[in-house]
């Protein structure tokens, strides 16, 4: 019996295994901007075979969790997580900051995506993948605890505002306290999400972006923002009504970095909203809120018409509207102090 369960064990270790090398092959063929000398040395590490709870999909069938991970070959300085955004694919997040990681790679700095594309909001389940998928690199690839940062794209920019927040409240919390911090056009305030999610389906009762976003904010915060403000204060990296503006207090000592492309009339002509559906009001509203609180490191980087998809198309929600030399100086700049 032992030896028939051994023999089971194995094979399944060789599936693993085969399933892992697969999905890494699979992923390679997928990067085509990022050189294909470093492309060739991003690993995929599996932290999960099953995602049961959708945490990452629309990325063909894929249904495992894991993180890529690009990792210098010695005297690593510090290590980058990057979070994609809502149904962003890993794969799009490495090509759209192929120079960037390209920069952060010569700079001696480790890379990591994670393979989180759902919620809005920073649930306990997610913050234990995250938790999870930071312990993981840091074992395999002997990473210091205390040198990492924490950016991301639209619903990852408020994951890692957040995730930072959380670390700063109580370490307990989340596993990793950043040294730095930085979103890109990421939303800050979610009741204001909300209401700009309503504001799009009265103008068009067909888009599926805005009721997607709202049935997801009512599944996780038990409701409206009138019904339950408590959670959407609480899942938000900022609350405009809220004294010291909710959890951005715990930001006030923290090297923040806000990044958008505040170019309205694009928005008027290609999406029919104004000013009140830009993230930037926010965003502005909380950096400026670090800054009367004390916190000169506090910045909001206006890439202004610098939004450009890696498809080719002119697009101010963009992870190119964040500059990867000067970005890449900043993160070193704050591993430093």
């Amino acid at each position: 019996m032992l030896k028939k369960l051994s023999v089971f064990m194995i094979l399944v270790f060789v599936q693993v295994l085969n399933l892992s090398a697969q999905s890494n092959q699979n992923f390679q063929d997928s990067i085509c901007l990022l050189d294909k000398k470093i492309s060739k040395n991003i690993e995929l590490n599996i932290v999960r075979s099953n995602d049961t709870n959708n945490i990452y999909v629309g990325d063909e069938d894929r249904t495992e969790l894991y993180y890529q991970a690009l990792i210098p070959k010695i005297n690593v300085k510090g290590t980058i997580v990057l979070l994609p955004g809502t149904w962003e694919t890993t794969a799009h997040v490495w090509n759209s900051m192929a120079d960037f990681c390209a920069i952060a790679n010569k700079n001696d700095l480790a890379v990591l995506v994670f393979s989180i594309n759902q919620r809005l909001t920073l649930t306990k389940e997610i913050v234990s993948l995250i938790d999870l998928m930071s312990k993981n690199a840091i074992e395999k690839y002997h990473l210091s605890k205390n040198s990492f940062v924490f950016g991301g794209f639209s619903m990852g920019g408020i994951f890692s505002l957040r995730y930072a927040e959380m670390a700063i409240e109580d370490s307990t919390l989340a596993y990793i306290t950043p040294k730095a911090v930085f979103s890109c056009d990421g939303p800050c305030d979610l009741k204001h999400v909300y209401s700009n999610f309503l504001r799009k389906v009265d103008k068009n009762p067909g888009l599926n972006e805005p009721k997607y976003g709202m049935a997801e904010l009512e599944k996780y915060c038990n409701g409206t923002p009138q019904s339950n403000p408590i959670l959407y204060e609480y899942y938000s990296p900022f609350t405009f009504d809220k004294n010291m503006g909710g959890n951005a207090k715990y930001l006030i000592k923290l090297p923040v970095r806000i990044y958008g492309d505040v170019d309205p009339i694009w928005w008027m002509k290609n999406r029919h909203v104004d000013m009140y559906d830009l993230n930037a009001l926010d965003q502005t509203a909380l950096i400026q809120l670090l800054n009367d609180l004390g916190n000169s490191k506090a910045e909001f980087i206006n890439a202004y018409q610098k939004g450009y998809r890696i498809e080719g198309n002119r697009h101010p929600h963009s992870w190119s509207i964040v500059e990867p030399n000067s970005c890449v100086e900043w993160i070193m700049s704050c591993l430093r102090n």
